[in-house]
């Protein structure tokens, strides 16, 4: 049986998740409710809490913002599992674990995945890519680490890692730094091309999240750089890091202002006085605005009437700057480029 262990901010799962894994996992399965609402726990404790409430074989973590695009991945994981080399599998991961940033931002990933992402604004809107990034290959590939959004493990591991509680007191780098235990007990770590989900959400690197970076650092130093499922020189990782160093800046800084600016609009909601927006928050929104109404405009599966409903909704907004650039993109792609 597999355990789907979930730390959810609501006090219930939604009826649509529940029966997405339903009609698509195809094999047994629970559903293992960490209930997170009054943010009681950090991920590690509450996932710590879910294996021990759990009775499958195999684990199963996901985020609750994920939809399940294809059939029988119940299967994949059992099947894939069943193998004592593996130790670990996810839809998305990297190569290269460095000391120093995110591996993420290194370029050596490997992902399997639809991503969306909602846009940052008073009235927020969800876009997402059509299609999966690198879903043109089918079977495993060997990585160093895989993202939380999903990853599964046999339970029997769990007698010899935990999620480390310990050292770490957020949300950030659990993925990491459980699958360095698996690692360092001699088993690998894979992503999965034969599940395919979609992810409704980017994430957000939050103002704790360097702190936990370098509490990884410090636990994992002697072992890193970590490397699995390619072969890098020092001159091919070191050519990656002048910009890896610039895009994990950029969105440092670039979460830091979306969650003041999420928080913002919330208190305005909720009648709370509040100040204006700065010119620094009505770039990053206008940005955010402009990129999701293009995904939007682009994805043939959206209707025109609702792609330019979307459009209109943005230039009407006072803070955007793009208007004449996001008209030319509605009437190119709907009535030119078709």
């Amino acid at each position: 049986m597999i355990s789907l262990i979930i730390c959810s901010t609501q006090s219930d799962l939604s009826k649509s998740l529940k029966e997405n894994i339903r009609s698509s996992i195809c094999s047994k399965y629970e559903i293992v409710h960490i209930d997170n609402s009054q943010r009681r726990y950090n991920i590690f404790e509450a996932y710590n809490i879910g294996v021990e409430r759990s009775s499958g074989e195999y684990l199963c973590f996901m985020h609750e913002d994920i939809v399940f695009r294809r059939q029988g991945w119940g299967k994949i994981i059992e099947q894939t599992l069943s193998h004592n080399e593996v130790g670990a599998l996810g839809v998305a991961g990297g190569h290269v674990v460095l000391d120093q940033l995110d591996w993420r931002f290194y370029g050596f990933l490997d992902v399997c995945l639809i991503q969306g992402n909602t846009s940052v604004e008073p009235n927020p809107i969800y876009y997402r890519s059509s299609h999966a990034r690198s879903n043109d290959y089918k079977g495993l590939r060997h990585v160093a680490v895989i993202d939380g959004v999903w990853m599964c493990m046999r339970k029997e591991l769990f007698n010899i890692i935990r999620f480390d509680e310990q050292t770490f007191h957020d949300f950030h780098l659990y993925d990491s730094d459980i699958c360095m235990q698996i690692n360092k007990q001699g088993y690998g770590v894979y992503v999965t091309h034969d599940v395919l989900l979609e992810h409704r959400s980017e994430g957000t690197f939050s103002e704790g999240y360097q702190h936990s970076l370098n509490l990884f650092f410090k636990k994992w130093g002697d072992s890193l750089p970590f490397i699995r499922g390619l072969v890098l020189s020092k001159e091919e990782i070191s050519k990656k890091l002048p910009k890896a160093r610039q895009l994990f800046a950029e969105r440092l800084k670039r979460d830091a202002i979306a969650i003041g600016i999420r928080k913002l609009i919330q208190q305005r909601r909720s009648g709370v006085p509040s100040r204006s927006f700065t010119e620094e928050e009505k770039e990053v929104m206008d940005i955010s605005s402009f990129i999701a109404r293009k995904a939007i405009i682009k994805d043939k599966l959206v209707s025109t009437r609702v792609a330019w409903k979307y459009t209109l909704e943005y230039l009407r907004y006072p803070f955007v700057r793009h208007r004449g650039k996001l008209l030319s993109k509605f009437f190119w792609y709907r009535f030119i480029k078709r």
